[in-house]
């Protein structure tokens, strides 16, 4: 269940929306008006906010700006009248996931809302990479490390990032594509345009073209509106087209005339639209051996790959390893509330593994570390507790063994310590009503309730 804050000046279409969000399982705070949202955010932060653009004092757009100053992460979806696409436009520029056009069908509000939250949920997801030095307001594309490889890649990427050729960036899952590909947004001279992600290995096949072009009313069953694709959401800026791999053989066509020509047509209309977007492309995947295979347009992938950009795998740098771990505890520290630390032998432990899910699998380990210590100073017989990935030993002396229960307990705790105890805060991001919070809570051992304390 996800909390979803609505806004609109109209009282009947609040209520109307405000049931049907409920009915998809949502939770729904509903204001009438941009300052009555931002005293509900204030007192409780939503995933996702449903925006009307117009609306009489501060606007939806000013809402939707001072919304994702304040949470970066929101979902923010839109609606607008007949007529005003041009300010949905503006709104997707400013951070906007999606528009829909009054009067809205059920079906793509759903639609609209899955996107937004699944698109949300990746962005948090891919946070802690983006941020990775563990410090608030880090710059975009701050790589962490001190390895010769890293030095390498970040002077690299800065070079590349000056120049309007497109980029394909290579390397193993989790070593940080998204994380180069922001810094060469952030290093090129569209910095002050959009940088916009695509997910494609996420993206139903079915929807990729729509997706990434866009579509018209009624181009196909379900289309009640129009709708911008990625392409001309990133008019300006960057498009990050991450797993280029996985994209279907019979969309690279109109993919190759977008990036060679700017030129995207949406999905049932006869206009071809033009837009400026340099796109930075991704995969771990062996395209020349899928051109071999029929499986990717070999003048697709030239177009791509004007300039190339290798990541290196969390193994070719272990210098950077110990760092990585210390910013990343640095990061559960403050969610868990209390300190935390590696001594010498832990560091070592975790510089010696070969990390095949590279920095994503160090990030997660910490997690786990982090959450499952019963003292503040982590050591090497802790890390050591915790397979390799791949690894699936029958047993580990000493690793930890819990039942569901027990996990349902340390949810619970970790879910009061992350909000300083607000019980409200932690049964929304639990997914459970509060007064099952209550009884769960009252129902925890002794030595738990207290740590609350």
């Amino acid at each position: 269940m996800s909390h979803v804050l609505l806004v609109d000046d109209d009282a009947t279409l609040r209520r109307v929306l405000a049931r049907e969000v409920a009915a998809f399982g949502h939770r729904v705070d509903a204001a009438a008006h941009g300052e009555e949202a931002l005293r509900m955010f204030a007192d409780e932060p939503a995933e996702l906010a449903l925006v009307d653009l117009r609306m009489p004092g501060m606007s939806g757009q000013e809402l939707l700006e001072e919304l994702l100053r304040r949470d970066p992460t929101l979902a923010v979806v839109v609606l607008t009248g007949h007529g005003a696409v041009p300010e949905a436009v503006a709104a997707m520029r400013a951070g906007a996931a999606d528009f829909l056009t009054k009067p809205v069908a059920l079906d793509d509000l759903e639609r609209a809302l899955v996107r937004a939250l699944d698109r949300r949920r990746l962005t948090v997801e891919n946070l802690r990479l983006r941020r990775i030095a563990g410090f608030d307001g880090a710059e975009p594309g701050s790589i962490l490390g001190v390895a010769p490889a890293t030095e390498l890649l970040r002077a690299t990427t800065d070079r590349l990032a000056a120049a309007e050729a497109h980029v394909l960036v290579l390397g193993e899952n989790g070593t940080g594509k998204e994380l180069v590909a922001r810094r060469l947004h952030a290093g090129s001279a569209r910095r002050t345009g959009p940088f916009v992600v695509a997910h494609a290995g996420a993206i139903p096949e079915d929807l990729v073209e729509s997706e990434l072009f866009g579509h018209v009313k009624g181009a196909f069953t379900g289309a009640e509106s129009r709708r911008i694709g990625l392409f001309e959401a990133a008019d300006g800026g960057t498009l990050f087209l991450d797993e280029v791999g996985e994209l279907p053989l019979r969309i690279q066509p109109a993919l190759l005339r977008a990036v060679q020509f700017g030129e995207v047509r949406p999905v049932g209309s006869e206009r071809t639209a033009t837009v400026d977007v340099r796109v930075v492309a991704a995969t771990h995947r062996d395209l020349r051996g899928a051109i071999a295979e029929g499986g990717f347009r070999e003048d697709l992938f030239h177009r791509l790959a004007q300039l190339e950009l290798r990541v290196p795998a969390l193994r070719e740098r272990p210098e950077d390893v110990p760092l990585l771990a210390d910013a990343f505890l640095a990061q559960e520290s403050r969610r868990v509330g209390r300190p935390l630390s590696f001594d010498e032998g832990a560091r070592r432990a975790l510089a010696r593994r070969s990390w095949p899910g590279n920095v994503r699998e160090l990030q997660n380990v910490v997690t786990r570390l982090a959450v499952l210590s019963e003292s503040a100073e982590i050591r090497a017989a802790d890390v050591e507790r915790h397979p390799e990935s791949g690894s699936r030993p029958d047993s580990v002396e000493g690793l930890p063994t819990l039942d569901l229960h027990e996990l349902e307990q340390l949810a619970l705790v970790e879910a009061m310590r992350r909000h300083g105890g607000r019980k409200p805060k932690a049964a929304a991001e639990l997914g459970i009503a509060l007064k099952t919070l209550y009884n769960k809570l009252a129902r925890l051992p002794e030595e738990l309730r207290e740590s609350l304390e």
